[in-house]
């Protein structure tokens, strides 16, 4: 018996298609590095590529070529640094050029190879991560429109506080991003910024592209609940065993849980080898229809025990939700504010032992 992730690929293109609503013409790149946050690369690719994508996001050399072999016809945009081998040579791969550097190893490279590559240059416009710097823009530019091996299709940033409309940053990163697009005017390009934040907090600097990847699995990148993204994703794990336990009687490692009265428990086949995380040892929650069950002791690597003593239905409980159900507190962006963290780590941290059931 194992914990599934059961990922619904109905709900995967009503987000997209609620997303394009708000962004009129502008193209999504879907963003589906990490295993397409943990629900499949290879599966929401397939998805998305027969519902009018046409290019897909990624951040390593590696994600590049599963994409290439699977051969779904679909471009494959590289947000990572650039790293050029034989098989990632393609005409469906776009590289992102982040400096001066970028400009001689693409020339080394494909003068060996004999080929040239599409390229986007990326502008750090305040983000501090990849990208080139505005003082180094205009040089890079001039080197890749020279260039014989770079095709220089777009430009790029992205924005820091993209969640925070009421950050002052974003509007002097969108500043800069115009005064770059401004001072490439009469060249054929293509411009994005936005991430799936930016798309709900400043759509009206859309752009050509958008790269959505959190709102594509259903799930608020703001800090607001949307009642029109589906999550994608429910995580849920089978009960192994019922018990009742006495007052006095401890739960798991270190003995954390001692209970203070009689009661009923499951014990659920899933941990954090499964993708549980530790911080929900005595503090995180299960659900089952409308109940909310209580996780007690600590999580185990393989198991996890809930206190389902208010539990009175005549029914037997078989299986629990983790996160991802139709019980609103079962949503991640409710769980996640609940620990402090954001919903990506527990999306990604879902392991391969856990079956992937595509509906």
């Amino acid at each position: 018996m194992n914990s599934v992730a059961k990922i619904n690929l109905n709900h995967l293109v009503s987000n997209i298609n609620y997303l394009q609503s708000k962004i009129n013409s502008s193209e999504i790149y879907p963003v589906i590095k990490s295993n397409a946050y943990g629900h499949g690369a290879i599966e929401v690719a397939k998805i998305v590529s027969k519902n009018s994508i046409k290019t897909v996001c990624v951040a390593t050399k590696k994600e590049i070529l599963e994409i290439l072999n699977a051969e779904l016809g679909l471009d494959v945009f590289h947000l990572g640094k650039i790293d050029l081998c034989k098989q990632s040579i393609s005409k469906k791969v776009v590289f992102t050029i982040n400096s001066l550097s970028d400009i001689d190893y693409i020339n080394s490279k494909c003068r060996e190879q004999d080929c040239k590559i599409r390229c986007h240059i990326k502008v750090d416009t305040g983000m501090g991560r990849l990208g080139c710097s505005m003082y180094d823009f205009n040089k890079i530019f001039k080197l890749a429109i020279k260039s014989e091996f770079i095709i220089l299709e777009g430009i790029y940033s992205h924005l820091s506080c993209a969640d925070d409309k009421k950050s002052d940053y974003n509007q002097k990163q969108i500043d800069k991003f115009n005064f770059i697009i401004n001072e490439v005017k009469g060249f054929d390009l293509k411009f994005h910024l936005l991430n799936s934040a930016g798309i709900f907090n400043y759509n009206t600097y859309s752009y050509d592209f958008v790269r959505s990847g959190l709102a594509i699995y259903g799930i608020s990148p703001i800090s607001k609940l949307d009642k029109n993204l589906k999550p994608v994703m429910e995580f849920s794990a089978p009960v192994v065993l019922l018990k009742d336990i006495n007052k006095g009687d401890k739960i798991g490692y270190g003995c954390t849980f001692c209970a203070k009265k009689n009661m009923k428990v499951a014990i659920i086949q899933c941990g954090y080898a499964d993708g549980i995380p530790i911080d929900f040892s005595n503090n995180g929650y299960v659900f089952y229809d409308k109940f909310k069950f209580p996780i007690i002791g600590k999580v185990s690597m393989d198991l996890i025990c809930i206190d389902i003593t208010s539990f009175k239905g005549e029914t037997k409980i078989d299986k629990v939700v983790i996160w991802g159900g139709e019980n609103k507190h079962s949503r991640l962006e409710y769980i996640a504010k609940n620990f402090n963290t954001i919903p990506y780590v527990y999306l990604t941290g879902i392991t391969n032992r856990v079956e992937r059931e595509y509906v």
